[in-house]
């Protein structure tokens, strides 16, 4: 019984093999001739007149990294970054940090320190994030986080002179905030490589 189920299995694949095939490849008729469409055939359209298609930007457009809006002693350099040194940013991130930045100034530092924690999950290799992350919390009197964060943004931001020198003047405020001059005057020293 079991040889019979068996045989009786192979003929039913090989007749279901054998028979006409329910989908056909599409192929398109280049011949040039009017011939009749078959079901799965693809015909060329002729594009209809008056209607163009023309891309939105021709080029991408990148924004640089921003500067924050608030001067602070010496920690602010101005934007130097040439174009090959800044990272294209993903819109979300910059949508973060611009928020961020509006939270800053209007005082919630909470907020602001949520949304660059937010940012940051996004782009971790985003020296940017990093520096207002830091600037946030050392406003906030969370020294010791805010120097860690901005070392971290010190190994993140490597080969890129502008943000090297942005964070290490960061370094040195947030260690003055602190009551560390001379780790302040080490981190000005280290900013001034740059």
């Amino acid at each position: 019984m079991k040889r019979v189920m068996q045989l009786l299995g192979v003929t039913l694949v090989i007749a279901g093999c054998a028979g006409p095939n329910p989908y056909r490849t599409p192929v398109e008729d280049r011949s040039g001739g009017s011939a009749p469409s078959g079901p799965g055939s693809v015909q060329a359209v002729e594009p209809s007149p008056g209607v163009t298609v023309q891309p939105v930007e021709e080029v991408p457009v990148f924004r640089p990294q921003r500067e924050d809006a608030e001067q602070v002693e010496e920690a602010v350099v101005p934007p130097t970054t040439p174009q090959s040194e800044a990272l294209p940013q993903n819109a979300a991130v910059v949508a973060l940090l611009d928020g961020a930045q509006v939270d800053t100034r209007s005082g919630d530092l909470r907020a602001a320190q949520n949304r660059l924690e937010r940012a940051l999950r996004i782009a971790p290799r985003d020296p940017q994030v990093y520096y207002q992350l830091a600037d946030v919390q050392r406003r906030m009197g969370q020294f010791l986080q805010a120097e860690q964060v901005a070392l971290k943004g010190v190994d993140v931001a490597t080969g890129q002179a502008a943000a090297l020198r942005r964070l290490w003047s960061l370094l040195a405020l947030i260690r003055s905030d602190a009551g560390n001059p001379e780790g302040a005057k080490a981190a000005q020293r280290e900013a001034s490589r740059y």
